[in-house]
């Protein structure tokens, strides 16, 4: 799906049997390459494109940042914040022949707003899904800078009274998509999970997480008109490329961090999110895109990420190991050498006819012995063959018999 730039280099658009490549899909592509752990291919004349597509002005809310292909040159959010994930994730230096990271840096703390969040711009009111892309794209280049401070406060400011995140601050009505990318943010920040408000979002996810699809009804898309500039003639808008939002994916992401990871609910949910993931898959390779034909980047990019961070989950439970082999998945107990080997494969053998009445009888053979002694005992005293007295006195060997068996039990446990 890569392309050649006729500016030079080449790279990736987010409709990826699509051209001319773009800065936002390139530097997800790239990033896409990496979180599944292989080396992204045409790595040069990606980051030569994307040095290319990087702004030089004298303006400080200008310079260092990237456009897309339909903001009309100008840097945005949508596109800055991506490149600046990426090129720190993947440690690509400042050099002649990459992007300035460190001017990409300063744009993202130029164009924050006073509130602490992001819009598109500076200027633009804030959004919580650009506010989660500029917190990441910061957490990866520079986790100390004092904006990601505000941005992290800003974003918890934003959390509604139900524990979960609408698209903008004056909306009310919570998304998935939106709760789940700022949850992972939080988290990214070095928020707790279990802490009050963290932990309330994170059930609020679980609740209201639907498995059985990969998007969100009524959250397909993310629409916003952005003023651009004002002049004399009057204001002009733009119309930012709509964000596409996989919540499935996204949350299942989230949630490999919630409190109670371990737990059966989180585990149950997170075991029906990923099956859907997989069976969803293309046989391509990509995953159905909600909105056209073509095949969209922002649906590979999110379930490539759920993937991997299933991959680079390390315990099962605590203590447990996941040791993952080529075709097959180990999971080493805690307490596994602890347990006999009968123990272990008994489900797996067939079952054998009188097995569970044998098991039984061995475990309270004391029991049954006593039983079967005071059944014969009062046939003998029915019949006059035996004695009350002998009956009395016979009684006490599987009385006996019957101590041991519970003394022996309490050794085993």
């Amino acid at each position: 799906m890569y392309n050649e730039s006729p500016a030079g280099g080449g790279g990736w658009y987010h409709l990826l049997d699509t051209v001319p490549p773009g800065a936002t899909a390139t530097a997800v592509a790239l990033l896409t390459f990496h979180v599944a752990g292989e080396s992204p291919p045409h790595l040069e004349d990606a980051l030569n494109f994307l040095r290319v597509r990087q702004i030089k002005d004298e303006d400080p809310k200008v310079d260092g940042g990237w456009w897309t292909n339909t903001s009309k040159d100008k840097p945005v959010v949508e596109a800055t914040a991506w490149v600046v994930r990426c090129l720190a994730a993947l440690r690509c230096d400042d050099q002649p022949t990459t992007p300035d990271l460190s001017r990409a840096v300063s744009w993202l703390r130029n164009n924050q707003d006073r509130s602490g969040g992001w819009g598109s711009f500076h200027g633009c009111p804030p959004r919580v899904w650009l506010t989660c892309l500029a917190l990441r794209a910061l957490l990866e280049a520079a986790p100390q800078d004092p904006a990601v401070d505000k941005g992290v406060s800003w974003l918890i400011e934003q959390q509604l009274p139900s524990g979960g995140w609408a698209p903008e601050p004056r909306q009310n009505q919570a998304r998935v998509a939106h709760t789940a990318s700022a949850l992972t943010t939080l988290v990214k920040a070095g928020v707790d999970p279990a802490s009050e408000k963290v932990a309330k979002g994170f059930d609020w996810l679980l609740a209201n997480l639907d498995t059985s699809s990969l998007v969100e009804i009524g959250n397909r898309e993310e629409r916003s008109n952005v003023l651009f500039l004002r002049t004399d003639k009057g204001e002009e808008y733009w119309l930012p490329p709509s964000l596409t939002h996989y919540a499935l994916p996204v949350a299942t992401t989230a949630l490999m961090h919630h409190p109670r990871f371990q737990s059966i609910d989180v585990a149950g949910k997170l075991a029906q999110s990923f099956d859907t993931i997989v069976t969803e898959q293309c046989q391509d390779g990509s995953w159905p895109n909600s909105m056209s034909t073509h095949i969209t980047l922002w649906g590979v990019w999110p379930c490539v990420e759920a993937l991997a961070s299933l991959r680079s989950v390390r315990l099962a439970r605590a203590g447990d190991q996941i040791v993952w082999m080529e075709g097959a998945i180990v999971i080493r107990q805690k307490d596994g050498k602890h347990l006999p080997i009968e123990k272990v494969l008994r489900p797996l053998l067939p079952r054998r006819r009188w097995a569970g009445s044998l098991r039984w009888l061995r475990r309270h053979w004391a029991w049954v012995s006593l039983a079967l002694f005071v059944a014969g005992g009062a046939v003998g005293l029915a019949t006059r063959l035996i004695q009350l007295t002998e009956f009395a006195f016979g009684l006490i060997l599987p009385i006996v018999l019957l101590v041991l068996q519970r003394f022996i039990d309490r050794k085993r446990q």
